[in-house]
């Protein structure tokens, strides 16, 4: 039988838009399927749609992830994930949290809860 880490990601959930800019916006919740919060961690197959680099952040709350949205530059590293433009990520966060990016323009990313890989 297969574990989570080996089968192919199937979505549990809707796809939420996290925008990025310049000026972090506020952070945005993708909530984890129920049947999954006994983990206490999700895993989102993420999809940078724009042509940007996009330095993800997230937190446990919209503040938080806003706060940390900050990119990382030599000497000064940030608690973000890089996303190249066109990037498609299957990543595992803390369950509910926030999603907030900073980018150098207006920039798109689709977060999708599920399982897999």
């Amino acid at each position: 039988m297969a574990t989570n880490s080996q089968i192919p990601f199937i979505p549990q959930g809707e796809t939420y838009v996290i925008p990025a800019a310049v000026a972090a916006p506020a952070g945005v919740q993708v909530p984890v399927y129920g049947r999954y919060e006994a983990q206490a961690k999700g895993q989102y197959r993420v999809v940078n749609s724009s042509l940007n680099i996009v330095h993800l952040a997230w937190g446990n709350t919209a503040a938080e992830a806003q706060t940390k949205a900050v990119a990382a530059v030599a000497g000064n590293p940030s608690e973000t994930v890089v996303l190249l433009p066109g990037a498609v990520e299957i990543l595992r966060f803390p369950a509910d949290a926030f999603f907030s990016g900073v980018a150098a323009g207006a920039s798109t990313v689709y977060i999708v809860q599920g399982e897999g890989i």
